[in-house]
């Protein structure tokens, strides 16, 4: 933790001093999903490649304090050695947690959980001034970490999640639902995610043509 908080707060003096100077910046993982060709002024970043560690696994409350930079299936490995799982799994491996939360991930379990961001109890931040702080979902400063999800990094720079976590089962049962247009695909979707008539885990669905699908 101790190196954690080091290296937040080396991000935190950067940050800092891009706000005295009043000059724009941008926040640099390391790597991007995304296929479009970027280039980045080295001098007006923010570099937070090394925020890829996971801090801690409390099995007993069922949470996982990770850095943004760990990846979905990073995480998944550590938190299956003790029994446990997150709620929502973006399917691509390469997703980190940071960008799951700023980039509101979701996946086929989202319609019984939410989006990744919900199932995130609370998160460490840079803001705009240097100052570091702690938002929580449903605690103190939740404004800010509502405001903070889905926004892609433009509230502040992200630096730690507390995660909850599930505990994992060994085997899923899979049912396919043969659908025929959209209408019944769409009909099909909301009668298997009925909360309140099915107790599913997922419900996804795929359109293969005009007329034929699968749910």
């Amino acid at each position: 933790m101790e190196a954690h908080r080091n290296a937040v707060s080396k991000l935190a003096a950067e940050v800092a001093a891009f706000s005295a100077r009043k000059t724009p910046f941008r926040i640099y993982h390391g790597s991007t999903n995304c296929t479009r060709q970027v280039s980045f002024d080295r001098a007006r970043i923010i570099d937070t490649t090394n925020l890829n560690h996971i801090l801690s696994i409390d099995a007993g409350r069922m949470v996982v304090l990770t850095e943004p930079n760990v990846p979905m299936d990073a995480l998944i490995q550590e938190t299956l050695k003790h029994g446990l799982i997150p709620p929502v799994i973006p399917e691509f491996p390469g997703i980190t947690v940071g960008g799951a939360f700023s980039g509101t991930a979701g996946e086929s379990s989202s319609f019984k959980y939410g989006y990744f961001d919900r199932t995130v109890e609370s998160i460490e931040i840079v803001l705009a001034n240097g100052e570091v702080t702690t938002a929580f979902q449903t605690g103190e400063k939740r404004d800010l970490f509502n405001g903070a999800a889905g926004a892609f990094g433009t509230l502040g720079v992200l630096t730690l999640l507390e995660i909850r976590l599930l505990p994992a089962k060994k085997y899923v049962e899979l049912t396919y639902i043969p659908v025929t247009d959209a209408k019944d695909a769409i009909a099909t979707l909301k009668e298997y995610a009925d909360l309140e008539k099915r107790a599913f885990d997922f419900v996804d669905g795929i359109q293969f043509s005009k007329n034929s699908g699968v749910v």
